[in-house]
């Protein structure tokens, strides 16, 4: 049992409802599913346990709310992997030997953290994570950018700044610009000219440095795109592309819809392939009014398109992959996070009509679903946790990147040094 300072202790056993045998390596495995507090890792955790296999849990605070899945054999409360690394490493390899865990699959920047310690582990294999320098190179929007160009993949053109004086000159650059940190998230910090976004961010609220750079981009009209894929050594086994019908504040999306378009399949392949990549990564593009597409950043980790992937054939992609018969998400699937639709009614009453159409739409809520309702109750205790950030940041005003920075602040990574 690991506690992280300030919180209760916590180790709870419990018994997955019963399942059919998922019928993969002569039956079920054992998969550990870090950061549950997020709604992709509850996703995940739900098709993985649908499809029969044996899942373990863990997070830096016992409210979260992937914890308390009835899919979840047994989920432990670690030390942040963003303050604690090796304290973190150290218990996650405890629980892969005494529970004899097949496989380690992280749900977020905990991957950084992993990764980087994999050449201390005893069994390195059982992680599903590339190496540190191919998740850099990923996570890092100006070496991407960098790299797909390279691949001769479509990306707007792309200003690197290391300090607030570059960063005026890039902005300069460009009639219409879209500028952010090479390590950030979740639509945090948004620089922009252009859309329902701009100017909420000003470039005296920036501070690029060497270390952790700004890029500006060319802003690029058309529709948000998405695509989620699992990767054994450089072959796609499973892959979704979705998109946004509803979003918040106009940043993340809370509804998630599966559509056809071959082309994010396409140019993932030649992404995974070039690195030999393993692991999960999502890409975020930008569907052109003429039908091009062009990339727009990379998450080396899954999101929320495990929503709109069918449980069965989604967990054989990570257990028991055809590498010559990829797994793709067919058109249509939606799920929804309705406490964030509530919470959109409150904060803009003029879109009340089309979030009460979403509520009684009959549309699945990514937290509480039949069989499995504990994660609804403590999606809302949770918030206890983003107070006490809060609290400890002394932020006053209620917004969505307060929210979103309050979610990641213990297990994310902006490109500095790992212990």
């Amino acid at each position: 049992m690991w506690v992280t300072p300030g919180l209760h202790p916590v180790l709870t056993c419990r018994r997955a409802a019963a399942h059919p045998a998922a019928g993969v390596l002569g039956g079920t495995m054992k998969i550990l599913v870090t950061s549950a507090r997020l709604p992709h890792a509850l996703g995940v955790i739900r098709a993985l346990g649908e499809a029969g296999h044996e899942v373990y849990a863990s997070d830096t605070f016992r409210l979260s709310p992937g914890l308390h899945s009835t899919h979840v054999r047994e989920h432990f409360v670690t030390a942040s992997p963003t303050f604690e690394t090796r304290t973190f490493v150290g218990q996650i390899a405890d629980t892969v030997k005494s529970r004899n865990i097949d496989l380690v699959l992280p749900a977020f920047e905990e991957v950084f953290y992993l990764s980087r310690h994999l050449g201390d582990l005893a069994t390195p294999e059982k992680y599903f994570c590339a190496p540190l320098e191919a998740l850099h190179q990923l996570h890092d929007k100006a070496h991407f950018s960098e790299m797909v160009t390279g691949l001769g993949l479509p990306v707007g053109r792309t200003i690197t700044a290391t300090s607030e004086d570059e960063l005026r000159a890039a902005v300069d650059e460009f009639p219409e610009y879209f500028g952010r940190a090479v390590f950030s998230r979740g639509g945090v910090a948004l620089l922009t000219n252009t859309g329902p976004l701009a100017g909420t961010v000003s470039v005296d609220e920036c501070s690029p440095t060497p270390e952790n750079p700004w890029i500006v981009q060319e802003f690029v009209h058309g529709e948000d795109l998405c695509s989620y894929s699992v990767v054994h050594h450089g072959k796609i086994a499973g892959h979704c592309t979705y998109r946004h019908p509803l979003t918040i504040e106009h940043a993340g999306g809370i509804v998630f819809e599966s559509i056809d378009e071959p082309k994010t399949l396409e140019f993932t392949r030649r992404i995974v392939e070039h690195l030999g990549y393993h692991g999960s990564i999502s890409i975020d593009w930008m569907r052109l009014d003429d039908g091009g597409l062009h990339v727009v950043e990379c998450n080396p980790r899954p999101t929320a398109g495990i929503f709109t992937m069918e449980s069965e054939p989604f967990a054989k992609a990570v257990t028991d992959p055809d590498l010559d018969d990829p797994y793709i998400a067919a058109p249509g699937n939606q799920q929804q996070i309705d406490v964030a639709i509530l919470r959109d009614m409150f904060r803009e009453p003029a879109d009340i009509p089309e979030d009460l159409k979403r509520l009684m739409s009959g549309t699945k809520d990514v937290y509480s679903q039949k069989g499995d309702r504990w994660p609804g109750l403590y999606v809302l205790l949770a918030y206890s946790h983003v107070f006490a950030f809060r609290h400890r940041m002394h932020v006053g005003k209620h917004k969505h990147s307060d929210l979103m920075e309050a979610q990641f602040f213990d297990i994310s990574w902006d490109g500095g040094e790992i212990d």
